[in-house]
């Protein structure tokens, strides 16, 4: 598929590729240039200011979501800050590329680096973690010693994080399954675990945590 073949409405990620770190904004189509390879996308702002999404090191991919068929992700789009007749800021989207087949399955992390404990399966004790990063389907905890855990058991974790951007606290209760369990070469342990239900609010935390990233590296 091209960028010319969608339309207007649609709705779309901008998947932020910086340092090693993929952060994910939510828009939507305003028009389609057919011909041009380009199309017209909603601002996302923070602090009533328009993101730019451009800088050095930093890379774009385009996700868009098809009413009727698999999300379709368009790679290293090129992004411009535009202002409207109305004066209303958006960004032009340009790719000549077609698009690849996306699998939500690979949801995209965001680092969260916070401390808490975790409790592995059922009258356990808790143990010191760092919760290292976060998707919509799961999280990752770093631990400094081996807490003996297999794949497909239980943990529990609670992140505790205040966003000093938006003056706002955020408390969520992770339920998960282990998945991955990995030894790291600076000898911490590394544990990624699926979500094992939806967590209320925790998609919201995601892309306003998303925002204050990007806004702090494009200031430094």
């Amino acid at each position: 598929m091209q960028i010319d073949d969608l339309t207007a409405g649609l709705s779309l990620s901008f998947i932020i590729h910086l340092n090693n770190e993929e952060l994910q904004f939510e828009s939507r189509i305003l028009e389609v240039y057919s011909r041009r390879h380009t199309l017209l996308a909603e601002g996302v702002f923070t602090d009533d200011k328009i993101i730019s999404f451009r800088g050095k090191g930093l890379l774009v991919d385009l996700l868009v979501t098809l009413p009727d068929d698999k999300p379709q992700l368009f790679k290293n789009v090129t992004t411009n800050v535009v202002k409207r007749a109305d004066g209303t800021l958006c960004y032009t989207v340009f790719s000549i590329a077609g698009s690849k087949t996306y699998n939500r399955r690979q949801s995209y992390r965001c680092y969260v680096g916070i401390e808490t404990a975790i409790q592995c399966g059922l009258n356990r004790a808790a143990h010191n973690v760092i919760i290292k990063d976060i998707s919509y389907n799961g999280f990752a905890v770093v631990s400094k010693e081996d807490l003996e855990l297999g794949v497909n058991q239980t943990v529990h974790a609670v992140l505790n994080d205040h966003l000093e951007e938006t003056a706002e606290n955020f408390n969520f209760h992770l339920y998960g399954l282990v998945a991955r369990v990995q030894e790291l070469e600076n000898g911490l342990f590394l544990y990624g675990c699926r979500l094992s239900n939806p967590v209320p609010g925790l998609e919201q935390y995601i892309v306003k945590k998303e925002r204050v990233v990007l806004r702090k590296r494009q200031l430094t």
